[in-house]
């Protein structure tokens, strides 16, 4: 069931839990054709992915993160209860949930629909989330960071360019206030400066979720606690 952005429902997570934060998508070339079980729409790295993944290893994980009004969002709220990820996901209204289909658009015009004749997002044409800076939504996803931040062992801030991470510096600072180191992950160079200010900045590529849990794995402090 969607949660309201109106209903904010704390989490209690553990103490030591990482604290994901950011873009969340899926493969939509697999899913929903996939088992829960195997959950292969969530293996690459998109915070939703790394929550599942560090979670997989047996880590105390949260997930915070932007999602639409549709069933997709279902289908991640399902998989992180089911891997124990405890997530709070922030759903907009009359918006989908992204999906990996933006990378396999073509120039032409008549690319613009997926194989079930659904308009597919661009990204070099318009914003991926329909937020603007510190909107509304923004000010809840760093409210809830905040009250999570109060007992994690590390912040993970993943920003593939998607919209979900307006001000990082805001949330890297909170973080530094409370002794919580901060790590960012970031698909692109335009991003760098955003995260100058982080403990450390992984450079992952997308697909390789394997490597990519791997990375983040060897930078988590040893404080992380695991899975009840």
């Amino acid at each position: 069931m969607l949660q309201s952005l109106l209903n904010v429902q704390s989490l209690v997570p553990g103490d030591g839990h990482v604290l994901v934060v950011g873009d969340i998508w899926i493969d939509h070339q697999v899913a929903p054709d996939q088992s829960f079980s195997s959950r292969e729409y969530l293996r690459h790295n998109s915070a939703a992915g790394l929550a599942f993944g560090l979670a997989e290893a047996g880590l105390a994980v949260t997930l915070v993160g932007f999602v639409g009004d549709d069933p997709t969002a279902d289908i991640i709220d399902d998989s992180m209860a089911s891997a124990d990820v405890a997530s709070d996901l922030l759903h907009i209204k009359s918006w989908s949930t992204f999906t990996s289909a933006h990378e396999y658009i073509g120039e032409s015009a008549d690319a613009k629909l997926d194989a079930d004749g659904r308009r597919v997002r661009r990204h070099k044409d318009e914003r991926a989330l329909p937020i603007d800076g510190m909107s509304e939504y923004e000010s809840h996803l760093q409210n809830r960071v905040e009250r999570y931040l109060g007992n994690a062992s590390a912040l993970v801030l993943v920003d593939w360019g998607l919209g979900s991470i307006a001000e990082p510096r805001a949330l890297i600072y909170v973080a530094r206030q409370q002794g919580v180191p901060s790590i960012a992950i970031f698909g692109s160079e335009a991003l760098a400066e955003r995260y100058g200010d982080a403990d450390h900045r992984l450079d992952l590529s997308r697909r390789d979720f394997a490597a990519g849990i791997s990375t983040l794995k060897a930078v988590l402090p040893s404080s992380v606690a695991l899975r009840t």
